[in-house]
């Protein structure tokens, strides 16, 4: 038999092979240098938090249990059993009764907004990081054990808010927004879009600020104003593309002019939407009933006005004032009262003068903050059945925003979370 040689290797064999491993190494360097791992400190936690009890009652008093810093909040990020808290870099699970950190994520980029979304099932915590393109890295986090469930990034504004509902997120910035899936998968984009599919939609408005939004189900609403327009619009849209296009179902111009604030969408349902005016100037005076203060305007899924209530409060209610919902109810404040609203219908039930801001129900009472500390009143009809004395860790300077935990009450005032349970 032959002898087989072995192949001869000729110099410029050796030096293509070296050149190939130089760029394999360059390319790993490169994607290591980019990906948003480098940077990043991720602690888990190392077992899942038991379940939140429900109490029977409204304890007879709270005591203080903790408090942190979040200045990527505007109002408690609250999970089924944790209390997500953002600061700086910083994302934190906190066992709501001891304020024991559970789990963190941190990067070296600023968090532009921290929220939590579908709780009732994947139970995520969303954390949005601010790079060279505006508020566009997003990571979702499992809110029981910190652990990474999922990211995306995409083109977005320099200040973003998150909107949710059981089914879908908006993450609204002042010239566009987006929706999400649980998955993250975006829904549509609106407003400011870089390379649209249908070019001819870009005539529809023009150079338009977006003001705020809201979603229920399928469809989601937004204030917005465009160049062209003499006064401020409400506009309804589906959530997810229909033929490769944003389905409209109405968009009205619902002032006159823009003599006052931005109208607010503070609540949308399946039949509803409702919307705080500060005193602008409505485009149909007669079918509104010509409210010329503070108002709750209501209007149907495609945004054809239905109705009209005066409330207390200021022309522009304060940038923090996020309105909180659940138990069929809605609670926003005014700047000068909360105004509860039906969960359904919203239309408002009554309004509670002197309170700090919106609250939540506990054991079948509702929980308003106040200069005291918290108001205990009839969610029917917003009897104050008592008052519980707080001592909070500072006092209240603007809206304080109450959600209920359990048996844990955790307010939001400024950049600070302070948690208080029974006494």
């Amino acid at each position: 038999m032959a002898r087989v040689k072995p192949e001869r290797r000729r110099p410029i064999d050796l030096a293509v092979t070296a050149i190939i491993v130089v760029l394999v190494a360059v390319s790993g360097l490169i994607a290591w240098l980019v990906s948003p791992v480098r940077g990043t400190t991720s602690v888990q936690a190392q077992s899942t938090p038991p379940k939140v009890e429900q109490p029977a009652a409204v304890p007879g008093s709270f005591a203080p249990r903790w408090h942190a810093a979040s200045d990527a909040t505007v109002t408690p990020a609250i999970a089924a059993s944790v209390v997500v808290t953002g600061n700086g870099g910083t994302v934190t699970g906190h066992d709501p009764a001891s304020g024991a950190e559970l789990w963190s994520y941190r990067r070296d980029l600023d968090l532009c907004v921290v929220g939590t979304a579908w709780t009732a099932s994947t139970d995520l915590a969303l954390a949005v990081y601010r790079n060279s393109r505006g508020c566009s890295e997003v990571t979702a986090l499992d809110a029981k054990t910190g652990a990474r469930k999922g990211a995306r990034t995409s083109d977005a504004d320099d200040q973003l808010r998150l909107v949710s509902d059981y089914g879908y997120v908006i993450a609204q910035g002042p010239r566009r927004l987006e929706t999400w899936g649980s998955n993250l998968v975006r829904g549509i984009e609106y407003g400011r879009v870089e390379a649209r599919v249908r070019p001819e939609d870009e005539a529809k408005r023009k150079d338009c600020v977006i003001y705020s939004s809201a979603i229920s189900g399928d469809r989601m609403s937004v204030t917005e104003r465009c160049a062209d327009d003499p006064g401020y619009r409400l506009t309804v849209l589906g959530v997810l593309l229909d033929d490769e296009r944003v389905e409209q179902y109405g968009s009205t111009l619902i002032t006159g002019d823009v003599s006052g604030p931005p109208p607010v969408v503070i609540a949308m349902s399946s039949s509803g939407i409702a919307v705080y005016d500060g005193g602008a100037s409505p485009a149909e005076p007669p079918a509104l009933g010509g409210d010329s203060g503070p108002s709750i305007r209501r209007f149907d899924s495609e945004g054809v006005a239905t109705g009209s209530n005066t409330v207390s409060g200021d022309a522009t209610p304060p940038s923090g004032s996020v309105p909180l919902d659940g138990n069929g109810i809605v609670t926003y404040w005014t700047g000068k009262s909360t105004v509860v609203l039906d969960g359904q219908s919203l239309k408002p039930i009554y309004q509670v003068p002197g309170t700090l801001g919106p609250g939540q129900v506990m054991a079948g009472q509702l929980l308003l903050p106040s200069t005291a500390g918290i108001s205990v009143r009839d969610v029917a009809g917003g009897r104050e059945i008592r008052s519980i004395p707080l001592a909070r860790n500072a006092p209240p300077d603007g809206v304080v925003s109450l959600r209920v935990l359990g048996d844990v009450v955790v307010e939001q005032r400024g950049t600070t979370v302070e948690a208080f349970g029974p006494a």
